[in-house]
């Protein structure tokens, strides 16, 4: 016996279960017979935690054919629950190797053995043992029956062959008498999120013991039947029925159905008082936040104006907010008065979201909300007056320049850069009201020039400036507030011109950042290389390297790929991330037809180049990128990535490769799959094979969490 097997049995031997956890980390460096050995007698510890170690260690183990047929056998252990329990679990751990042999003691293993060999199929993406849990499906035992209707439910992570070989399987075993196993069937088929006819489900919904289910199963169906079953079944007298009819319609309006179905929805809910109670109930039920969203998205097919406020209220609450948004768009116009009054005596945040909402809605009545809005920017929360100051900027009359102007100072700098960008947006769309308030502002009092750059620059957008305009630009770049100067670049870059560009070079020297940031813009939208390849040489700031290479690239492409190809190697990561988006935005613009051939390839090599990197955070930029090209090169390369030595990088690489719907990308992924050891890019790995997401995860992850095991015990 070797001295590593001797120093960990007689770590197993030891009373302190924290000694025996620590023996359990060492079995890995034990060669030959005996790992597998110590590994069954961890597994079969007293205390959980030393066996939930046990279970984890097992990949790192060596003869690893022999480990899995060893665990294989605990299967059958009588005595020993946590050890076959603990075996279970050590087999989904070591992944896709263990399935064959699994699959293989199928055959000779009794009732209580192969429903623990079917947990471990459903707990491993593969197709290989889809395949076998579908044959399980016939198995002679009703328990085993009904754990492969379970596992099933799991089989999208292997691919879409597998989910659709687990539909066919499931939707064919709902011919049986067995109600556990019908009920296991219809649990899977939500879980798959399968897009079956509602001809499927249709029998079971009216069945008490598998209604539920029903209802839940007929999610991904698109027809007008199952949208009225699904309405009607939220006035259901069961609250748990209710409940998941709320949740299944909630989805099926957040997928943005076709008119028609919606107005199906519609006319079965208005028809269905007792789910306007249980729809407005889950809506006030803080502790339920997938009900409340699901319900706020269903009341609004009701469009009571009292249901108003409780949307207006949810628009502040992170996880329900998106819904709420929703919900409010979804209501119409006619939501508009009733949110303009709850949101008046709401709390600033809550009135903030409101108004944009309500600013939003198309076909809203615009005099009512720019009143609103107007009342607004008197309040005493900035967070208010920035929100009417963006609204007003997009739906403003003329005569609401002046009143936005005078925000432009304001001492808040959020709020004052709300109001540079609204009267920006509004002087461009009234330009004679521009130059009205312009020249009020060059005879009036105080300190008008930096009103004077937002007007001027609005104007430019439109139409050519004079010399005056001009020079009061130039002569704005001397003024002491930054804020002054920036506004003078931003405008002189709209007018344009070889004056223009040659002031603009002078705000590179600023003693502020921002204003260097708005000089290196500037010259790119002025097409003046030169002096931004001069700010990327030797830059040492990586956001104006960034800013210079993107502003080059929009000056001189060539020159921009020149520019950042040397910073791509760079040992300082922030710097060569910088390269590396600037490139990326090159390669972005192929489809324009500004960017030559060669350039396109010089910035494919480029990127390939940066895949090379030492520093993991510059390889995830280059990947992000990559995954973004065409053609076989960029695959190639993404797949060589599931080799790398960082598992974030490895992580990244599969979940990119798993946006890519062709047959290559998915054997890259399979082939890695066998090989990786990391259960964090495992999981990722058996995420991206699953090519369809559903389109809601955290009821994904709910109905995961539902079980066969949990009706019978009558949660």
């Amino acid at each position: 016996m070797s001295e590593a097997a001797v120093a960990v049995r007689w770590l197993l031997d030891q009373a302190e279960p924290e000694a025996r956890r620590v023996a359990v980390q060492q079995i890995a460096k034990v060669r030959g017979r005996e790992a597998p050995e110590l590994l069954l007698r961890a597994l079969s510890d007293d205390d959980w935690r030393v066996r939930k170690e046990a279970a984890a260690a097992a990949p790192a183990l060596e003869r690893r054919e022999e480990v899995v047929a060893a665990l294989a056998a605990a299967l059958e252990e009588t005595v020993n629950i946590g050890l076959r329990n603990a075996a279970v679990e050590a087999l989904v751990s070591i992944g896709p190797d263990a399935v064959g042999v699994v699959i293989d003691s199928l055959v000779r293993l009794d009732a209580d053995a192969r429903k623990l060999a079917v947990e471990v199929l459903g707990g491993v993406a593969d197709p290989r043992g889809t395949a076998a849990l579908a044959r399980a499906l016939d198995d002679d035992d009703a328990n085993v029956r009904a754990a492969a209707a379970e596992a099933l439910g799991n089989s999208a992570l292997a691919g879409e062959a597998s989910r659709e070989l687990a539909t066919q399987a499931l939707v064919a075993s709902l011919a049986t008498q067995d109600a556990f196993l019908k009920i296991a069937a219809l649990d899977s088929l939500a879980r798959l999120e399968a897009r079956l006819p509602w001809s499927v489900f249709e029998p079971y919904s009216t069945d008490p013991l598998l209604r539920r289910y029903a209802i839940a199963a007929a999610t991904g169906a698109r027809e007008p039947e199952a949208v009225r079953a699904l309405a009607h079944a939220t006035g259901d007298t069961s609250p748990t029925i209710a409940r998941e009819a709320l949740l299944s319609l909630g989805d099926f309006i957040a997928a943005a159905p076709d008119d028609k179905l919606l107005e199906s929805a519609r006319e079965a809910f208005l028809a269905t008082p007792a789910g306007w109670a249980n729809a407005r109930r889950a809506v006030r039920d803080g502790e339920d936040a997938g009900a409340r969203a699901c319900a706020l998205l269903v009341l609004s097919l009701l469009r009571d104006a009292d249901d108003v406020p409780a949307l207006v209220e949810a628009l502040e609450e992170d996880d329900v907010a998106e819904r709420a948004h929703m919900a409010l768009r979804l209501f119409g116009p006619g939501a508009v008065a009733p949110l303009l009054e709850a949101a008046r005596h709401a709390e600033p945040a809550v009135r903030a979201a409101a108004l944009t909402v309500a600013a939003s809605l198309p076909d809203a009545p615009v005099s009512g909300v720019l009143d609103e809005l107007r009342r607004a920017l008197d309040e005493p929360s900035p967070e208010v007056v920035s929100c009417a100051v963006v609204a007003l900027g997009r739906l403003g009359e003329a005569s609401d320049l002046r009143r936005l102007a005078k925000r432009v100072k304001h001492a808040d700098e959020r709020l004052a850069a709300a109001a540079v960008n609204a009267v920006a947006e509004l002087a461009a769309r009234d330009v004679g009201a521009a130059r009205s308030l312009l020249q009020e502002a060059r005879v009036g009092r105080g300190d008008p020039v930096v009103l004077g750059c937002v007007l001027l620059g609005a104007i430019a957008t439109t139409q050519p400036l004079d010399e005056d305009d001009v020079g009061l630009l130039v002569r704005a770049l001397a003024h002491d507030d930054p804020r002054v100067r920036r506004a003078s670049i931003e405008a002189l870059a709209r007018a344009g011109g070889e004056a223009a560009a040659d002031a603009v070079v002078f705000g590179l020297a600023d003693e502020e950042h921002d204003v260097q940031l708005a000089a290196v813009r500037a010259l790119g939208v002025l097409g003046r290389a030169e002096p931004l390849v001069g700010v990327v040489t030797g830059v040492r700031d990586p956001v104006l390297a960034a800013t210079a290479l993107r502003a080059l690239g929009d000056a001189n492409p060539e020159a921009a790929l020149d520019a950042a190809r040397p910073l791509v190697g760079q040992h300082d990561a922030a710097i060569a991330c910088a390269a590396v988006e600037a490139i990326g935005q090159l390669a972005a613009a192929r489809a324009s037809g500004r960017i030559l051939p060669h350039v396109v390839s010089g910035c494919e090599d480029a990127l390939f180049e940066a895949l090379e990197h030492q520093d993991a955070e510059v390889v995830k930029v280059a990947l992000s990128i990559v995954a973004e090209l065409p053609g076989v090169r960029a695959l190639a390369r993404l797949g060589l990535c599931l080799d790398h030595g960082s598992w974030e990088v490895r992580r990244l690489a599969a979940e990119l490769l798993g946006h890519d719907k062709s047959p290559a990308a998915q054997g890259l992924l399979q082939a890695r799959y066998e090989r990786e050891k990391d259960p964090v890019v495992r999981e990722a790995i058996a995420s991206a094979v699953s090519l369809r997401a559903g389109p809601d995860q955290s009821r994904s992850a709910e109905r995961r969490d539902l079980s066969i095991h949990g009706f019978k015990e009558g949660t």
